[in-house]
């Protein structure tokens, strides 16, 4: 019986191990420490979690059936490099979902969640305002995590973080222009006087436009940047043992 509860704490143990890695990389995807086409040490993760290769594989795996990694044999690991179509399609998709999620969520809000999201909106209009592009990514997240929260749905919930996990290594450039933030504050604008009216098919359209339009400016991004740098076998060797991930 020990011998069993043993085996049992260390495969748990190791399994709490992999989550972690897993749910680190996916926190370094959302900040843009980690960006599309960037090549991922083992090595240097290895040492970074103080672990062997096996629970960091296993995180790779993880991600890499998530689609955000890729894992070239004889060739290395790297961020997962979204080409055009593919972005256009995950946003659609994302459209269709956070429009779910807004038209429940003015059905569902309470009193104090409808103080939570002008107080979200007051802060994306005076980082819109200040040019603050960092403070209304922060921003821009907290309004969207309240409607989410009000919806009361925690299984399309789920599924809309999972893909603005794949897109989060985008999003870095995605408020950079004061343009984009105005058009984004006014977007919210819509969505949330939709919702605190309880208007449903209203909040669901304003919602579905409003990821629309940041789904134009990605597939734009990407479209005018270069495609990521070819793999080299003799590159990777001069660099053995060092950060090749940037982590």
């Amino acid at each position: 019986m020990n011998q069993i509860s043993s085996e049992s704490a260390q495969t748990l143990g190791a399994q709490s191990l992999q989550d972690r890695i897993r749910l680190a990389l996916e926190d370094d995807l959302r900040s843009g420490r980690l960006q599309p086409g960037m090549a991922i040490n083992e090595q240097a993760l290895c040492a970074r979690f103080t672990t062997s290769r096996t629970p960091v594989r296993e995180a790779l795996l993880l991600l890499a059936a998530k689609g955000m990694v890729s894992i070239r044999p004889r060739a290395g690991i790297y961020v997962r490099h979204l080409d055009a179509r593919e972005l256009v399609a995950m946003m659609e998709g994302l459209a269709e979902l956070e429009g779910v999620l807004a038209r429940l969520a003015a059905h569902r809000i309470n009193v104090g969640q409808k103080e939570r999201l002008a107080r979200a909106l007051e802060q994306t209009a005076r980082c819109a305002e200040s040019g603050d592009s960092v403070g209304y990514e922060r921003a821009n997240v907290l309004l969207h995590d309240v409607i989410y929260e009000a919806s009361g749905n925690a299984f399309i919930v789920e599924q809309t973080r999972q893909v603005r996990l794949r897109i989060a290594p985008y999003r870095g450039k995605l408020f950079e222009t004061a343009k984009r933030l105005a058009g984004s504050h006014a977007e919210h604008e819509a969505v949330v006087k939709a919702i605190l009216l309880g208007d449903s098919e209203a909040a669901a359209e304003a919602m579905r436009d409003h990821i629309s339009a940041g789904g134009r400016v990605f597939a734009d991004m990407i479209l005018r940047s270069p495609p990521p740098a070819a793999y080299s076998p003799n590159h990777r060797r001069k660099r053995t043992g060092k950060d090749e991930s940037g982590l």
